[in-house]
């Protein structure tokens, strides 16, 4: 599940952000010898407003993938060093990964910890004759869809190596990339993503280890279906269960979760929206911005937020209790995560940066 555009609620966001009507989202853990729970925030973290900005009623597109004339696929000047990948970008400003399949590329494919499913685009995989496969059935925002299939021998990053893989074909139109790597190819992997250096590391699984500093806080959590469910988080005291969710730029909440919320806890009031699926199916969506989520010792604030009964919270048995799907937008934030679906757990590195930063950080995003 991917959102990668905003459009007009990116300006919207932005202008209050100009204009000093909204706090950036700021990232805080509880000061040493305190209790977690009652630990305080700096001022700043707290000073949230009502964005004052007049809103229109006419629902807002935001649109999965990035939409381009063609598909242009060239190899990489330099091949990418094993382990250690160097990040790049898409028109989206999306993290890509230099791919190969069979010995062929490298391409740029996106990592996303929300698909169970690898995905090459169709163009490519008629491009490299990719053996087909049956059709199958797949569980997107809007329910179940029936999306073409193919085979892949082999699929290279780095010294990764997958064999032997049934991958989606989707359209580069609504993928937005030449593909896409997903839970299938990272299972009992550790995908690192260093946001401050634009690096990235997936390597085997490693057990949590107490941290050397105090700003990075590890977070236990369980599996379901391959996906890592964060344990112990919370919105507004209210528990929550939280998927990270690198293909997706913006978090996605469950109709249960935005019951619980209502708008007291919302820093602005909901507005309508339309999202695209994966493949470029229309869902009605409702969005706004949450004033403070909890993860463990761990604060966020100011949370922007699509809230729809999007199907795959269904699927993970998670439709009538509040959950959601932490995007990149919110990851961001963060100097580095590591995500670790072996040993189930996740390394959150605190920005070592300021307020203004992380509003910067934010306008880049969005």
């Amino acid at each position: 599940m991917s959102i990668s555009r905003l459009a007009g609620l990116c300006r919207l966001i932005a202008a209050a952000l100009a204009a000093g009507a909204l706090t950036a989202p700021g990232v805080a853990a509880p000061a040493q010898g305190l209790d977690p729970a009652s630990a305080a925030l700096p001022a700043s973290a707290l000073a949230t407003a009502p964005i004052q900005t007049p809103l229109s009623p006419a629902p807002v597109e935001l649109a999965i993938g990035t939409p381009g004339t063609g598909l242009a696929l060239p190899p990489l000047a330099e091949p990418p060093t094993p382990d250690f990948l160097r990040l790049g970008e898409d028109k989206a400003d999306r993290m890509t990964m230099p791919v190969r399949i069979g010995g062929l590329g490298p391409y740029p494919f996106l990592i996303d910890t929300g698909s169970h499913r690898s995905i090459v685009a169709t163009e490519l995989a008629h491009r490299l004759a990719l053996q087909e496969l049956p059709p199958v059935e797949i569980v997107s925002i809007a329910g179940r869809e029936t999306v073409a299939a193919v085979h892949l021998d082999e699929l290279r990053f780095g010294t990764q190596v997958v064999s032997d893989l049934p991958a989606l074909s989707i359209a580069h139109q609504n993928l937005g990339s030449a593909g896409l790597i997903g839970l299938d190819s990272l299972r009992d992997k550790r995908l690192t993503l260093d946001f401050r250096k634009r690096e990235m590391t997936i390597g085997p699984s490693a057990r949590a280890r107490e941290p050397t500093d105090r700003n990075t806080i590890v977070i236990t959590a369980r599996s379901k279906l391959g996906q890592l469910i964060l344990v112990n988080a919370s919105f507004e005291g209210r528990r929550v269960n939280v998927i990270l969710d690198t293909g997706a730029e913006m978090s996605v909440g469950n109709m249960a979760l935005f019951e619980k919320l209502k708008e007291k806890r919302l820093v602005m009031p909901p507005r309508p929206v339309v999202i695209h699926t994966v493949t470029g199916q229309p869902v009605a969506a409702q969005f706004s911005i949450v004033r403070r989520l909890r993860i463990g010792t761990l604060s966020i604030d100011n949370v922007p937020m699509v809230f729809l009964d999007a199907a795959p919270f269904a699927e993970l048995g998670l439709a009538g209790k509040p959950s959601m799907l932490l995007g990149m937008v919110m990851l961001r934030m963060f100097d580095r995560v590591a995500i670790d679906f072996g040993h189930r757990h996740v390394d959150f590195e605190l920005p070592k940066s300021s307020e203004r930063a992380n509003g910067d950080r934010l306008l880049a995003a969005l």
